[in-house]
């Protein structure tokens, strides 16, 4: 090994703590007006995202003793389980509060115990002069099973992430807009690309590959962190409780009560022309035909095929229309007129309902 290879492994492992650092100030400083005022919302998961970049600097004994066979043992204990546990913590603390759910907190928590434990230890031998570490054949098989088990639990948050986004476009929203989708695909591209680079980094247990890796996850933090400086949300949290929101459409209705309710939502969604508003909402159409919103999600799923395709078929419609009725206006126009947030939505939404010829445009 070249001698001055160890140093520049140093340098990048600087490089590395310096973006980390600077990610972490951005995240908790950067919030604009008026989204400051409610930063729980508009900027989710905040907190624990800063702690995970503010945790790099128990990289800077590897920084100043690039050389050091304990220092080298805490890079890999902090790029594989100490990483990988990161990402779960970012993607589960973000989306999980934009989804409004806690489920995660507690087995997440207990996950990150051995992890923090390994790289308290690791970094305690790094610390101390003189290199302590001379069983290289636990110290790997230590770092392995802590590597598995945190692989398990990233790819479960990447998991949940993935359904997420596959019901992005589902019946609680008539647009595919306030849940940060084109975010979260961004960000599992990136978390997936890491978990592989991390393990090969730790597998080939080479300083110059591990170098080339820091670089690399420092790149993503980058990405991380531009991609979410926008809020990537459209409008208040719903203010539907836990219980109602969790209360499934089973009573029977009157065949009366359903034809009022039918009239209520054709009343407020057609006639008022709600289905224009880009962000219309299961809850403000409850909200303004006066019913309980779980009665009323129930009636379009089984009367009207579901909120989001009753609403974007009206949309879809109305597109046609708007060009028959004003022949100089673009598509761009009528599909800005129409309700829907912007073209990738209306040719994603187009795409999901596969729209009868009709309908097109």
């Amino acid at each position: 090994m070249s001698p001055t290879l160890p140093y520049l492994c140093g340098v990048a492992a600087a490089v590395y703590v310096a973006v980390c650092l600077v990610c972490a100030a951005v995240r908790w400083f950067h919030m604009c007006p008026p989204y400051n005022r409610n930063p729980r919302y508009y900027y989710p998961g905040r907190p624990f995202v800063t702690m995970a970049w503010l945790s790099s600097l128990c990289l800077l004994p590897y920084v100043f003793q690039p050389q050091s066979t304990d220092a080298w043992f805490l890079v890999k204990i902090f790029f594989l389980p100490v990483t990988l546990y990161h990402f779960t913590l970012i993607l589960f603390s973000y989306f999980g509060s934009v989804m409004q759910w806690k489920k995660w907190e507690w087995p997440t928590v207990l996950a990150g115990i051995p992890v923090g434990i390994a790289l308290l230890a690791a970094l305690v031998l790094a610390i101390i002069p003189g290199d302590q570490l001379h069983f290289p054949t636990i110290e790997t098989f230590v770092l392995h099973i802590l590597g598995l088990l945190i692989t398990a639990v990233c790819f479960t948050s990447v998991a949940v992430v993935r359904i997420w986004v596959s019901r992005f476009d589902s019946d609680d929203y008539s647009n595919p807009a306030d849940f940060p989708v084109v975010q979260a695909r961004i960000w599992l591209m990136f978390v997936g690309i890491n978990v592989v680079l991390c393990w090969t980094g730790t597998l080939l247990d080479r300083p110059s590959v591990m170098a080339v890796i820091m670089l690399f996850v420092a790149l993503s933090a980058v990405i991380f962190v531009i991609t979410a400086l926008h809020p990537n949300r459209n409008r208040p949290v719903e203010e539907d409780s836990p219980e109602q929101a969790g209360v499934v459409y089973k009573r029977a209705i009157s065949q009366k009560k359903k034809e009022e309710m039918l009239q209520a939502i054709r009343t407020v969604v057609e006639q008022q022309k709600a289905f224009l508003d880009p962000h219309l909402t299961l809850h403000e159409v409850a909200e303004r035909c006066g019913y309980n919103r779980t009665y009323i999600s129930g009636l379009m799923k089984n009367e009207l095929g579901g909120f989001f395709e009753y609403v974007n078929r009206l949309r879809l419609a109305y597109v046609e229309t708007y060009l028959l009725e004003n022949p100089e206006a673009t598509l761009g126009e009528a599909i800005e007129a129409s309700g829907f947030g912007s073209r990738p939505s209306y040719y994603a939404v187009k795409a999901k309902l596969n729209a009868a010829p009709g309908t097109q445009p």
